[in-house]
Parts: C-alpha cells; sequence; structure tokens
C-alpha cells in the first residue's frame, strides 16, 4: 500500500512541512486571501462505453449540463465557475469540435492530455506533432494572434511523467524537455498519490529536465516573486495530504473530484490548508483539483447536486470579501497568475487573467469543421482551407454575429473595414447568418433569398463580400 499510494515519496515532505502549514494557517486568518480555484479535468468521453454513440452523447450532456451550472451559480452568487477539458487524442479527434464549442461558449477551456507507452524521444516527437497539428486544425490549443501560436498545458496519461512509472506508460525521460521544444507552458499531471507521486508536493515550482534520469519532476525551484527567469518546465501542483476531519475517519486526500469523494466542507479545508501558492505571495492560494469528469457516474460531483453543494460552500464560506475572497480560473489563467505574482502583482488577480499568455483562439469562434487558422484577433479573423462539406457552422463574435452557416471554403472578418468575405466550396450556395444582420448594408456576389428576424438567407454565386 505505501507504494500503491505513493506515501513513500510524499509523506515525508508532508510531514517535515506541519510547521510551514501552521503558520500559513494563522497568516491567513489575518489577511485577505484570494482563492484560485481550477478543475483539470482528464476528459475522455470514450472511458468505458458499451456503444459509440454513448461517448457524444456524453459531450452533450456536458455542453447542457455544465453551461446550467454556470447560469445557476451566477444567478445565485455573482460567480461563474469555469473548466478546463485536457482531452486525449486517442478518444476521437470527431469530439474535437464539440469540445471547442464548450470553449467559445464560456464554459472553460482546452489543453492536452496525452497517454502513450514505449515511446523514444523521437517517435514521442512525430506523434505529439501530429496530435498538436490535429488540435490545430479544430482551431484548439492556439494562442489567438497574428499568426495564433502552439501553446498548452498538459498533463501526462496514467501520471506517468518524464517516464516516471518505472519505464510503464511512457518510455522518454527528456519528456520535460521535449513538451518545452513543442510548445507546452506548463505541467499540471500532479498529485498522483500513486507511484509516480514526486517527493516535492503542495508546490508550484520549475523542474529541470535530466535526460539521462527518469522523474526530473520530483523536485525544483520554487516559483517565487522576483524570478521570473527560472529554467525548466512550470510545474503546477493540487493539493495533497491528510484529511483529518474527513467523514467517519481520516483519509488521503489527492485533489480528485469523483461523486464518491465529492467536494465536501472538510475537503475544501484541507485543499486551503495545503496552502499551494507562488513564494512570497501566499494571498494568492491556488486549489487545482483533477477528475475524469466524462463519465456518467462523475457528473455529480462536476455539474450536478453534489457540485451544486461545493459551490455554494465555496460562495457562502470562502468569498465574504474580508477573509477570503474565491476566483474561478482555467489552466491558462492559473499559469498567467503564476508568472504575474513572480513579476511582484499582487493585490486583485483579476487584472492578471491574461498577463503572459493571452486569450485562446476558441474565445473569438470555433467551426465544426478541420481548417486552417491563419489570423484571429479581436480585431481579424481568417480561416483558410475547411474541409468540403454541405454544411458546416462557424461561430463567431465579429460584427455583431452570431453564425454563419454554408458549404464554407474560407472566411475573413475585418473588423475595421465591417466586411465579411466568404469562398465557397462549388460555384453556388447558400449562407445562413444569424445575429445582428439588420446591419448589413450591402452584398457583392449573393441576394437576399429569405429573412427573418436575427437571420438571413443568401443565395451565392462564387465569392461574396457582405458589409456591415
Amino acid at each position: 500500500m505505501i507504494r500503491e499510494r505513493g506515501l513513500d515519496s510524499w509523506l515525508p515532505t508532508y510531514l517535515r512541512q506541519i510547521p510551514k502549514r501552521h503558520n500559513l494557517r494563522r497568516l491567513r486568518r489575518r489577511q485577505l486571501t484570494h482563492i484560485l480555484f481550477l478543475v483539470c479535468d482528464h476528459y475522455e468521453p470514450r472511458h468505458g462505453v458499451r456503444r459509440p454513440e454513448d461517448a457524444a452523447a456524453r459531450v452533450r450532456a456536458w455542453h447542457s449540463g455544465y453551461r446550467q451550472l454556470q447560469e445557476d451559480n451566477q444567478a445565485r452568487y455573482g460567480l461563474r465557475p469555469l473548466h478546463t477539458w485536457f482531452y486525449p487524442p486517442h478518444h476521437g479527434l470527431e469530439f474535437l469540435p464539440a469540445i471547442a464549442a464548450m470553449a467559445y461558449d464560456g464554459l472553460g477551456e482546452v489543453e492536452l492530455h496525452y497517454h502513450h507507452q514505449g515511446d523514444t524521444e523521437e517517435s514521442l516527437r512525430i506523434n505529439m506533432r501530429k496530435a498538436l497539428a490535429d488540435f490545430r486544425s479544430a482551431g484548439l490549443l492556439l494562442q489567438a494572434g497574428d499568426p495564433p501560436v502552439t501553446r498548452f498545458g498538459f498533463i501526462h496519461g496514467d501520471w506517468a511523467l518524464d517516464n516516471s512509472a518505472h519505464g510503464k506508460f511512457c518510455g522518454v525521460n527528456s519528456e520535460l524537455s521535449l513538451l518545452e521544444e513543442l510548445g507546452c507552458w506548463g505541467d499540471l499531471t500532479m498529485p498522483s498519490s500513486n507511484e509516480c507521486q514526486t517527493r516535492k508536493i503542495n508546490s508550484i515550482y520549475y523542474a529541470v529536465d535530466d535526460p539521462k534520469a527518469p522523474k526530473s519532476h520530483d523536485w525544483g525551484e520554487d516559483a517565487r516573486v522576483g524570478a521570473s527567469d527560472a529554467p525548466g518546465l512550470l510545474m503546477i501542483q493540487g493539493p495533497i495530504g491528510l484529511n483529518f476531519g474527513a467523514p467517519r475517519y481520516p483519509r488521503i486526500e489527492n485533489a480528485s473530484l469523483t461523486s464518491l469523494n465529492w467536494g465536501r466542507a472538510d475537503r475544501i479545508r484541507t485543499w486551503l490548508d495545503c496552502h499551494v501558492h507562488v513564494r512570497a505571495r501566499p494571498e494568492w492560494l491556488f486549489i487545482k483539483l483533477h477528475t475524469h469528469g466524462a463519465i456518467e457516474e462523475d457528473f455529480d460531483a462536476l455539474f450536478g447536486d453534489k457540485a451544486r453543494t461545493m459551490h455554494r460552500t465555496l460562495a457562502e464560506q470562502f468569498n465574504d470579501g474580508k477573509r477570503y475572497r474565491l476566483h474561478y480560473v482555467t489552466a491558462r489563467q492559473a499559469y498567467n497568475l503564476v508568472r504575474a505574482a513572480e513579476a511582484g502583482m499582487g493585490g486583485d488577480p483579476s487584472p492578471y487573467l491574461d498577463y503572459a499568455l493571452g486569450k485562446q483562439a476558441t474565445a473569438y469562434y470555433c467551426l465544426d469543421a478541420r481548417h486552417r487558422l491563419e489570423c484571429c484577433t479581436a480585431e481579424r479573423l481568417e480561416i483558410r482551407s475547411i474541409d468540403p462539406g454541405t454544411q458546416s457552422l462557424l461561430k463567431l463574435g465579429y460584427l455583431g454575429l452570431k453564425s454563419v452557416r454554408g458549404p464554407l471554403r474560407s472566411c475573413i472578418v475585418d473588423v475595421q473595414r465591417s466586411l465579411l468575405e466568404i469562398e465557397l466550396h462549388g460555384d453556388r450556395g447558400e449562407l445562413t447568418l444569424e445575429g445582428n444582420v439588420g446591419s448589413l448594408k450591402t452584398t457583392v456576389g449573393a441576394a437576399v433569398r429569405s429573412r427573418a428576424d436575427g437571420a438571413i438567407t443568401l443565395a451565392c454565386d462564387g465569392p461574396i463580400t457582405l458589409n456591415f
């Protein structure tokens, strides 16, 4: 059991930190603590499915269920929970557009969860580059910009980051360096509370890769105020420890969120007492949880009654504005707050959510067909090489539009010039635009076929230009 729960790795560190936790708990009583709450989901919709259609049904249930949770929480407490889906490509590329749509609708953001085994550095590089290309073709793992740039957070499959499972589920001792090379801004795998568990716990730190040895992240240099140029890959850990306030008997706390072990009040207090923070900025306290939330049995802990109870407890007991202020953040936003703290920023963390790494492209659009994103900013969107199909649905937030549907081949939105340029697959086609279509002034290459409240259908002959 000692090896199975990783006790030999983390328990000695946890016991040595008892005085530190005691002092930080006393400090919390004298100051306002900003709680930065993030849920990192190892999102695997095909896990244990009996029928092929079950996976798609899970994704649909998530979209509607989590949106309702958000709306209810906003109405009751003025707070909007956020989620981060770490999606593994082997669970199906066909789900990427649906997950991108959840991100576009403001439910959270998408990062990378990756399972592999028996790889070499070169085979892993090849396979991950392909996976990243597949995500890019859905507009994912891209920092918005001109051009967009691949940046992503990472969670390793089976916890085996940097070959830490004694050769199983990985095989690559140089994985940390490879992740940095490919655009990874940080790892959020820990804690595991198993054989992969690191000695360093309840920390935000930098791990310098040793390509000749596994588990280079077993220890590292703490992120700290005034030190923003530390070498290595950033590690953002969740809380791990002992919960003596659990029902019936003390339990190991490993930050897992399930319907059997959900976000009870006693667990929230334990998460706080682990006090994960950037050194010298203890008033910004990070609570990073993990879950395998795509399976029905854990829906209750993520957007069911148990989730609502957890969020009610957080809002009523840990958001009074005097001792605590609660902030729901995504993994990317947590990274930005780490970098802001390192740079000496303090006080309210809200202005620094996009401090070092800008918004993801899904903040501006989503498209349900494979494509190549050339530009994505608040002023311009340029999409090329859209896969042919009878209809593609492009959701966007430019010029008062909500969506464009049709046989799209390419699309350019220029806010400064107030125009929308579209190229179709084929010589002729039909487009349906929804949103503020009343501001449409002129069309070139298209004629109005029908008009309804908030929507317009155009008959198109070749490339078209719409002026708003």
